[in-house]
């Protein structure tokens, strides 16, 4: 077993071992105890109960977002299953999870031989999270990453790519490393108005990627 490290206290901990402490201190003087002694010890499990309801509350869940599986037509023009990078520094710059490395998620992924595609499948999805020890395993696919030709050519047999909106539709669920079904589920997406290639196609698919943030936080 490797070195004990110090516990670190949030904020409402904090405040519940000095509200705790104040108070034994209080009820000392007033019976007339040097110390507080007796009531220090009673009042441990106050502190505990504290712990428990604040300090554990507060912890960040850690969060492993995998590549993306890409089913989109055009999903390759911004490397659509290299998107959970994205998703990842904007649920870490939230301040309300601890992100696993998506390198490393990868590199976990290979090492059990499983693909973006294979994490669609809860047993396996249940192995990645217990491998890199993480609260939440958040997997997707892209149904549409798409440039759209204008509007008046929808109804030709092969429209022009591009030139038109560009959509954005991801499918997410997320994983635990014991649950048999996803703990949740959604499909979010987004679109913007004569896209101009890559570019719009980019800002659709990070606007769906703030959808996902924003829902993740709300847990």
């Amino acid at each position: 077993m490797g070195p004990l490290r110090p516990a670190v206290l949030s904020s409402g901990a904090a405040v519940a071992l000095r509200t705790c402490d104040n108070a034994v201190a209080y009820s000392a003087s007033e019976v007339g105890l040097v110390g507080g002694g007796g009531l220090r010890t009673a009042a441990v499990a106050v502190l505990l109960a504290a712990l428990a309801g604040a300090g554990l509350a507060d912890a960040p869940r850690t969060v492993a977002i995998a590549p993306f599986w890409d089913l989109s037509a055009d999903g390759r023009v911004v490397d659509a299953e290299r998107l959970n990078v994205a998703l990842s520094a904007l649920l870490a710059r939230s301040g309300r999870f601890q992100v696993v490395p998506p390198e490393r998620v990868l590199a976990s992924m290979r090492s059990l031989g499983y693909s973006a595609a294979g994490l669609f499948h809860p047993a396996r999805a249940r192995q990645v999270a217990q491998a890199l020890g993480c609260d939440w395993l958040v997997v997707g696919r892209w149904t549409h990453l798409d440039l759209l030709g204008p509007a008046d050519e929808t109804d030709v047999p092969f429209p022009r790519r591009g030139g038109g909106p560009a959509v954005a539709v991801l499918e997410v669920h997320v994983y635990t490393p014991t649950g048999s079904r996803p703990h949740f589920g959604g499909v979010f997406d987004a679109t913007v108005p004569a896209a101009g290639g890559a570019s719009g196609l980019r800002q659709a698919a990070l606007a769906a990627l703030r959808k996902v943030a924003a829902a993740l936080a709300r847990l």
